[in-house]
C-alpha cells in the first residue's frame, strides 16, 4: 500500500456512545439554531407570508422537452445553470424529516387514513415486497378506496429491478397489486408495473373537500419488512406550493412558483423518456433520452464556493460518483466526511473500488496530505442518499439534499429519480444531527476496507 493511500486513512477507533456525545452535539447545533433564528428574522423583515400561507403564481409552460436520442452525460451540467422556477418553493410550510423505516410506514398509513371521498393518491416506489409492514400500507390503501378515494400505485417493473431481485433472492407484490386492481376496479385502484427503471419513491395526496392540506412524502425508502432496520431518510411536506412544485418537477403539472436564491425547497428529477443501446452500453459517457437534473443539482452544490464543509451519506457509489466528490475536494478550503455501509446489500466491490479511487485521486493531488477527507463505514445497512453543505460564513444557511438518487452512473443518467434541495433551517438542523449520529456509530476507513475483487467490481459498476 502506498504512503499516499495510508495518509488518507484515519486510524481505527471505537465509535463513541450516543450518551457520551450529547454535549458535543448540543454545541455543534448552536450555530444552526442561530441560523434558524436569523432565518425567522429575515423572513419577517422581508415581509414574507407566514408558513401557513402559500406564495405562488400560476403560469403556463410546457414541460421541458425530452430528447429523442441519447446524449453526452455533461451536456446539461454547468456551475451556473438554474432549474425551472416551477420546481421551487420560496416559503414552504414546516417540513418534517422522517428518520426510520417505521416512521415512513406510519406516515404513509397516516396520510392514507386522513383521506375522504373525492381525494386522490399517487404512490410510486422502486421495491414493494411482501411483509407485515407492506400489508399495513396495502390495507390503508384499500380502506381509502372504500371511502371513495382514487388510488394510483406504480412499482418499478423494469429489467433492472428484476435483476436486483434475482441477485438478492427477494419478492415483489406485483401479483397481489394486480389482483387488488381486479378486486376494486381500475377506476378506483390502478396498478402499473413501470417498464422504465423508476427509482423515485414518493406519495402525493390531493385532498379535495376541505379535509386538510395536500401533502407529499418522498425520499429513499422502499416498502418491505427487510428494510425495517435500514438507515434511511424521507421528508413529509404539505401545502399547495410544495405539492405543485413536486408535480412540476415530475413533469405532470404546469405551474410557475415565485422563487429566489433562498427557496426553502427545490425539486430536481431525472425523467428518461426512452431507452438507448449506446447509453446502456456506455453509461459513463451517455444518458438515456430525457431530462436529467439531479446530477446538475449535485454538481452545483459541490461547486458552490460559499460552502467548504461537506458531509455525504450514500448507500452506493461508483467511479463517476467518486470523481464528482474528488472534483469538489480540489478546492483547497473544501473538506468531506463520507459515510457508507460497510456491507451493502448489493454492489459491495463496486463501492470499495470507488472509495479507493477517491482516496487515491485526492491523495495524489495533495502530495499525500488527505486531512480534508474522512471516510466512515457503518455496520448497519445505510440506504441514505444525502449531501449536506456548511459554510464558514454564519450568514449562509446550511444546505441539505436528499432523495432517491445514488452517486452512480445509471442513477444519474438512466433512472427516474427525485431529489430535493432544502434550506429550511429546522429541517437542515435535524438532518445534520442525523449525520453526526451516523458518524458516531461508524468506524473510520482502514486499508483493509479498500480491498475489492476484479472483475467483480467492474461488472457491478457497469450493471448498477
Amino acid at each position: 500500500m502506498s504512503a499516499r493511500i495510508a495518509a488518507s486513512i484515519v486510524p481505527r477507533a471505537r465509535p463513541r456512545s450516543r450518551a457520551s456525545t450529547r454535549a458535543s452535539r448540543r454545541r455543534g447545533d448552536a450555530a444552526t439554531r442561530h441560523r434558524v433564528r436569523a432565518h425567522a428574522a429575515e423572513t419577517s423583515q422581508r415581509g414574507r407570508a407566514p408558513p401557513t400561507v402559500e406564495n405562488h403564481r400560476v403560469g403556463s409552460r410546457s414541460v421541458a422537452g425530452s430528447r429523442s436520442a441519447s446524449r453526452s452525460f455533461d451536456d446539461d451540467v454547468s456551475s451556473s445553470g438554474s432549474f425551472d422556477e416551477g420546481a421551487r418553493v420560496v416559503k414552504a410550510r414546516p417540513l418534517r424529516l422522517l428518520t426510520s423505516y417505521v416512521d415512513v410506514v406510519e406516515a404513509l398509513c397516516r396520510e392514507l387514513g386522513t383521506t375522504s371521498k373525492g381525494d386522490s393518491v399517487e404512490f410510486s416506489v422502486y421495491v414493494f415486497e411482501r411483509g407485515k409492514s407492506s400489508d399495513k400500507v396495502v390495507a390503508a390503501m384499500k380502506r381509502a378506496v372504500k371511502r371513495g378515494v382514487r388510488v394510483k400505485c406504480s412499482v418499478d417493473g423494469s429489467v433492472v429491478s428484476k435483476f436486483t431481485r434475482w441477485c438478492e433472492g427477494t419478492t415483489t407484490l406485483t401479483a397481489e397489486l394486480e389482483a387488488l386492481q381486479e378486486e376494486l376496479g381500475a377506476e378506483h385502484f390502478s396498478f402499473t408495473p413501470v417498464s422504465q427503471a423508476t427509482h423515485a419513491k414518493f406519495m402525493i395526496v390531493e385532498r379535495k373537500h376541505g379535509t386538510g392540506l395536500p401533502s407529499v412524502i418522498f425520499g429513499g425508502v422502499n416498502v418491505g419488512d427487510r428494510f425495517t432496520n435500514w438507515r434511511d431518510f424521507a421528508i413529509r411536506a404539505d401545502g399547495r406550493a410544495a405539492v405543485d412544485a413536486m408535480r412540476y418537477a415530475l413533469g405532470s403539472f404546469e405551474r410557475t412558483i415565485t422563487s429566489n436564491d433562498d427557496a426553502d425547497i427545490v425539486f430536481a428529477s431525472n425523467l428518461p423518456t426512452g431507452w438507448s443501446p449506446i447509453a446502456w452500453t456506455f453509461p459513463r459517457y451517455m444518458t438515456f433520452p430525457g431530462r436529467f437534473e439531479v446530477k446538475q443539482a449535485m454538481k452545483q452544490l459541490l461547486r458552490d464556493t460559499r460552502y467548504s464543509k461537506y458531509s455525504v451519506a450514500m448507500a452506493y457509489i461508483d467511479s463517476m460518483g467518486a470523481d464528482m466528490l474528488a472534483e469538489m475536494l480540489r478546492r483547497r478550503d473544501a473538506s468531506l466526511t463520507l459515510i457508507v455501509p460497510r456491507t451493502p446489500n448489493v454492489y459491495h466491490d463496486a463501492n470499495r473500488k470507488a472509495l479507493k479511487r477517491l482516496v487515491d485521486v485526492n491523495a495524489s493531488r495533495r502530495s499525500g496530505d488527505s486531512n480534508n477527507l474522512k471516510i466512515f463505514l457503518i455496520d448497519d445497512m445505510l440506504h441514505a442518499k444525502v449531501l449536506y453543505a456548511e459554510s464558514e460564513d454564519e450568514s449562509v444557511a446550511d444546505f441539505g439534499m436528499l432523495g432517491s438518487c445514488n452517486l452512480k452512473q445509471r442513477s444519474l443518467g438512466q433512472f427516474v429519480e427525485l431529489n430535493a434541495s432544502i434550506r429550511q433551517p429546522a429541517l437542515t438542523m435535524a438532518l445534520r444531527r442525523q449525520l453526526v449520529q451516523l458518524v458516531e456509530e461508524s468506524l473510520p476507513l482502514t486499508k483493509d476496507d479498500l480491498v475489492f475483487s476484479e472483475p467483480k467490481a467492474t461488472i457491478e459498476e457497469w450493471l448498477g
